[in-house]
């Protein structure tokens, strides 16, 4: 999930790598001091308002900061991570280079498929077109093959710039029929990168 924090009158924008009750652990690469006071502003992937907390820095390392929540009661929406554990159930799967998005509104827009699960996928875009959020249909094409999915009903939960020119879309699948759940079941056996894990994909997804 994309954080933007303040502190000592600079802003940052970086990325949760995990998140608790009581606090996240932050990835970056920037440098902060234990007992530095934070401001952070985010949304979890099951509210559509933002959140807003004080935080402090209570560890550091090479690959980030860990901080606590100042929360003076119960703050429901960030205690409520039953269903941040949930979402993060379903294996994300690398898939060939060959796979892609399809998206028909609100502009046509061909989108590279960066990871995909039972739950959801993400896929950059240009820049040029920020797709807004929401929920729309999305069509999936695996090129090796010729696979299709059709109509896959989609819902955004983030969105974020990656690098100069592209961005980075990712949302979750819903209300998906029976049919689609085992269509997207195959694509996914089929198109996953890693070809000598075939038997483990397979044991997941079952």
């Amino acid at each position: 999930m994309v954080v933007d924090y303040t502190t000592q009158g600079h802003a940052y924008r970086d990325y949760i790598h995990n998140i608790s009750a009581g606090g996240v652990f932050i990835e970056t690469p920037m440098s902060f001091g234990i007992g530095q006071e934070l401001s952070l502003t985010f949304a979890l992937p099951t509210r559509q308002r933002h959140i807003r907390v004080s935080g402090e820095v209570v560890r550091t390392s090479p690959q980030g900061i860990g901080v606590k929540f100042k929360i003076t009661r119960p703050y429901q929406e960030v205690a409520d991570r039953k269903e941040l554990v949930e979402r993060r159930k379903q294996k994300r799967f690398q898939l060939r280079a060959t796979t892609f998005a399809l998206l028909n509104r609100p502009f046509f827009e061909i989108a590279e498929i960066l990871d995909m699960s039972l739950g959801g996928v993400s896929f950059s875009y240009s820049a040029d077109k920020q797709i807004p959020k929401g929920s729309f249909p999305l069509d999936i094409v695996g090129g090796a093959n010729g696979s299709y999915l059709h109509n896959m009903p989609f819902k955004t939960v983030t969105d974020c710039k990656i690098s100069t020119g592209r961005r980075r879309h990712g949302g979750q699948f819903r209300g998906l029929t029976d049919r689609q759940s085992s269509q997207l079941r195959s694509f996914i056996q089929i198109h996953a990168a890693d070809s000598r894990r075939q038997r483990g994909r397979s044991q997941i997804l079952e």
